[in-house]
């Protein structure tokens, strides 16, 4: 191994040794702190000040999206007016490693006047920091990663692992389900897996091909053609869907010598095609697509009860609406 290598190695196992002995030291005020913030009325506060401060912004954005409303706030900006944003029922979670930031400490006198209550993370018991809060998480440092011992490094793992460990408590405590996960993430690929259902991305009305049962030729390849989703469904008088027609079935009959202009849709359908129903997740209706033999590419949307037409979906469009 090369003497970089080593290096980076030597500072992974530095982390993982601190983690493993703040995950054997773990404090039981995490346990104090969860029900305190379960127990809140308002919204969880975190503020830390430099690399610190980073860490209570990442927190803070992995309790909002998992369903805990938190915020950040910096102290400077607080003592300068944003303490407003504190309210009598929120919870405040203040991150510093040796708890003496004056930054930090010039906050606290607010808090206590406004009556929030306040959570120290901190490696240091004697600190100003962890004397003033209601609840004190010690989170205890083997060592830095730092060569010198001094950056931020084991610290601030140890920091952001902690809050991770009290938001993943928190998420499971408050029953924060996939569903809720889709909503607070609409734009994301996971959210769209999660939240997108057929009906959101079928073609229906007039974007969705079909002809009837007495179709001959030109009406079938006019209607793919126009339509462009590489095939066109097949319904009876009342609307309910009989079979589909792609591509490779025009191509297969091509191959046996059997077009012609006479020809009718019946004749020629897929009268057994794949279908799915609206209210199914478009990231399931694209498994199933794909894991087959023979992959499809479109296949027909039908009402449950009745089996109406309500729509055709392509993989094209699963792919494009960001599914994979």
């Amino acid at each position: 191994m090369g003497e970089i290598l080593e290096k980076i190695q030597k500072a992974i196992d530095i982390e993982i040794e601190s983690l493993n002995y703040f995950r054997q030291k773990l404090d039981p005020n995490f346990e104090n702190a969860v029900k305190l913030i379960l127990e809140s009325k308002g919204k969880v506060i975190l503020t830390g000040v430099g690399k610190s401060g980073d860490i209570a912004k990442k927190i803070s954005s992995t309790m909002t999206s998992t369903g805990t409303e938190a915020i950040f706030l910096h102290p400077t900006d607080a003592t300068h007016g944003d303490a407003g944003l504190i309210k009598k029922d929120d919870v405040i979670l203040a991150i510093g490693k040796s708890g003496e930031s004056d930054e930090l400490l010039a906050l606290i006198p607010t808090i206590k006047r406004i009556g929030a209550r306040l959570v120290a993370l901190t490696a240091n018991p004697d600190s100003k920091l962890a004397k003033s809060s209601d609840i004190v998480i010690i989170t205890p440092i083997l060592k830095e990663a730092c060569p010198l011992d001094l950056a931020p490094t084991s610290s601030t793992t140890i920091a952001l692992v902690a809050g991770d460990a009290i938001a993943m408590a928190l998420m499971e405590l408050k029953n924060f389900k996939e569903d809720n996960f889709a909503l607070f993430h609409p734009a994301g690929r996971l959210g769209k897996r999660l939240s997108l259902n057929i009906e959101d991305v079928m073609r229906n009305g007039e974007n969705c091909p079909i002809v009837d049962l007495e179709t001959n030729l030109s009406g079938i390849l006019n209607e793919i053609t126009t339509k462009a989703v590489g095939a066109t469904c097949v319904t009876d008088s009342s609307g309910r869907l009989q079979g589909i027609i792609t591509d490779y079935d025009l191509r297969k009959q091509l191959s046996l010598g059997n077009l012609s202009n006479e020809i009718k849709a019946f004749q020629i359908m897929n009268k057994d095609p794949i279908r799915f129903s609206k209210d199914q997740k478009a990231y399931d209706v694209l498994l199933q697509m794909e894991d087959r033999k023979r992959p499809i590419s479109v296949a027909p949307i039908v009402e449950k009860v009745e089996g109406k037409l309500e729509g055709i979906i392509s993989l094209h469009d699963l792919i494009q609406k960001g599914l994979k």
